[in-house]
């Protein structure tokens, strides 16, 4: 029987020995995705969903709705790059941006039971969220991905999964793939030590 890709993640995960974490992280884009109540419906519990849509005017709203959604689903739902936010809406933690990384020490400060995860593309990225306490990130671009349309022309832009798990070995953090992910691209993870997958377009 073939293995849908939250299958093959879910492996991935007990592989890692970072069983626990999320297998599965959606993140959101209406622009790409523009209904994320569907794709959260079919997501499997131990799921995460990062709340992006950084430009949408009714963020609040939208945030609203699909926390209820991913509360009712067993689902933990976090918000990108808006602790306030992340507050505001009773929301499971906060997805940090590269650049955020250090915002990671207040966070921890006035709410420590919160679950912060952050984005990053290199390994000094890797090692500063480690630093910092981050519960895990998200690692990309891994494969060429068409939020990037410059990764199909240059491979320097991709991490490749090689590297992946090269930084997977070397830092105790669950570590998750992020960009071009699919069902056959999942494929050359199997061996990473990646403690699962993130998707926009994947899911």
């Amino acid at each position: 029987m073939k293995r849908n890709l939250t299958e093959i993640s879910k492996e991935l995960n007990r592989q890692s020995g970072f069983e626990g974490m999320p297998n599965v992280i959606f993140m959101t884009d209406r622009h790409a995705q523009p209904y994320p109540e569907h794709i959260i419906s079919k997501l499997p519990k131990n799921s995460m969903v990062i709340l992006r849509d950084y430009d949408d005017e009714n963020r609040a709203e939208l945030g609203r709705a699909l926390g209820y959604i991913c509360k009712a689903n067993a689902i933990k739902f976090i918000v990108g790059g808006d602790f306030t936010l992340s507050l505001m809406l009773e929301a499971d933690g906060v997805h940090l941006p590269e650049t955020m990384i250090s915002e990671a020490e207040h966070i921890r400060k006035e709410r420590p039971e919160h679950f912060i995860s952050a984005a990053v593309h290199n390994e000094e990225a890797i090692k500063r969220a480690f630093d910092f306490d981050i519960d895990t990130v998200l690692l990309g671009p891994v494969f060429p991905t068409h939020s990037h349309p410059e990764t199909f022309d240059d491979p320097v832009r991709v991490i490749g999964p090689d590297q992946l798990a090269k930084m997977c070995r070397k830092y105790p953090i669950p570590i998750y793939a992020l960009g071009g992910v699919n069902i056959d691209t999942i494929k050359q993870l199997g061996d990473t030590g990646a403690a699962g997958i993130a998707a926009i377009r994947g899911l």
